[in-house]
């Protein structure tokens, strides 16, 4: 009989420092990290799911779009989260046909935001507080300053009033806040 704790990935020889294996992407590439960014949950959930959506279409596998259905189900209710991933999914096929470039984006799970994904949330937010210039602006960062239709104002305000609806209310002050976790983030989008 062996004991499992005596075994080893590595060689004994090993150099103590961690591998670039153990390195995700979003670190190794110098992404913000989404817990600084103040994302709610809603937020973090529909990247979740974006990311799941992009893998679909990146791998051609079914498997990322049960994850995606899975925890948009578990966080949100059939319903709605059915809803989320279709909304989802809607906003990324209009990027699709739209955007003449690559869409930059982590694993699902990754606690990095690629630049994409970032210029993504916040086009989302100005979407949900209704701020039609900021829309504009994001839209056409999503797209590199490519001509938008009325496909992806569409997609992004239904994909928007359905995080509305899962947006946790918080107080205009709450002292137990920093006042960094009081601000609004604002996406900077890199090329």
């Amino acid at each position: 009989m062996r004991d499992s704790k005596a075994k080893t990935s590595k060689p004994l020889t090993a150099p103590a420092q961690p591998s670039e294996e153990s390195v995700c992407a979003g670190h190794a590439l110098g992404f913000p990290l989404k817990s600084t960014l103040g994302f709610q949950s809603i937020e973090n959930l529909t990247l979740d799911v974006f990311r799941c959506v992009c893998d679909v279409y990146s791998s051609g596998s079914a498997q990322p779009w049960e994850i995606a259905m899975k925890i948009a189900e578990e966080q949100l209710g059939a319903a709605d989260g059915t809803l989320l991933v279709a909304r989802t999914t809607a906003l990324l096929r209009a990027l699709r046909r739209e955007r003449a470039l690559g869409f930059s984006y982590l694993s699902t799970g990754c606690q990095h935001v690629s630049p994409d994904e970032l210029a993504m949330t916040g086009l989302l937010k100005s979407a949900r507080n209704r701020d039609d210039a900021a829309v504009e602006r994001g839209i056409a960062l999503a797209l590199d300053n490519a001509e938008a239709t009325e496909r992806t104002r569409l997609a992004v305000r239904s994909l928007a009033a359905v995080q509305v609806r899962h947006i946790q209310q918080q107080p205009e002050y709450d002292a137990g806040t920093s006042e960094f976790e009081n601000q609004t983030v604002q996406a900077v989008y890199l090329h």
